[in-house]
């Protein structure tokens, strides 16, 4: 028979009422977290949180610096398309006062695509430049050796031309083999070097 101490166990705790094999009233004391298990469980999230926010940053930092070398390359790329372009369709090629391109970071032609551009007599001349770590370009109407006196960017800020180099190797019977080197970088934190070459024939 219970006693009154048991009694009051019962109705304090009900749900905490169990019986063993000799149906005898027995009590389980729950326990929750401690606070040292508290605290171990914040660091743990705290450290796995900071691992995570810097992969996060990480992985941003790489897509916005992937960005930016796309568009700086598109941009290079675009201005070299428009070379070769006026290269291929151009005639009378000299670098530097000269016919013998070797390595000359500036190439005057005439174009041959603008033939009613210009005045009778005149003929419209096209010249590559590179001038302050940028690609300009210009053109005038004149006549034989006239050259570009004013050049426009063609390569954005965002790309650092460091060489432009013309080749004319030969121009036997009436040919004539340019080829165009271009090497730069796209300025950051992990700067990125770049290297092109095409070769462009006329006949």
């Amino acid at each position: 028979m219970m006693n009154l101490t048991n009694l009051m166990k019962l109705k304090v705790y009900p749900t905490m009422r169990l019986a063993n094999k000799a149906g005898h009233a027995r009590f389980r004391v729950r326990s929750g977290f401690t606070l040292i298990e508290i605290m171990v469980a914040v660091s743990l999230f705290a450290i796995v949180a900071v691992i995570v926010s810097g992969a996060l940053v990480t992985i941003s930092d790489v897509n916005r610096k992937a960005q930016a070398i796309k568009i700086a390359m598109d941009n290079v790329s675009f201005a070299m398309d428009s070379m070769v372009f006026n290269l291929r369709e151009g005639e009378a090629h000299k670098c530097s006062g000269s016919s013998a391109c070797t390595n000359e970071d500036n190439i005057v032609f005439v174009s041959t695509r603008s033939k009613n551009e210009c005045l009778s007599g005149f003929k419209r001349y096209i010249g590559y430049r590179l001038q302050g770590g940028r690609i300009q370009t210009g053109s005038l109407c004149g006549t034989v050796g006239s050259t570009p006196t004013e050049y426009k960017d063609i390569t954005s800020s965002e790309v650092d031309i460091s060489k432009l180099g013309f080749y004319i190797p030969d121009q036997l019977l009436g040919a004539v083999r340019v080829t165009m080197i271009i090497e730069g970088q796209v300025p950051g934190k992990t700067q990125t070097n770049f290297y092109l070459q095409t070769t462009v024939k006329k006949i």
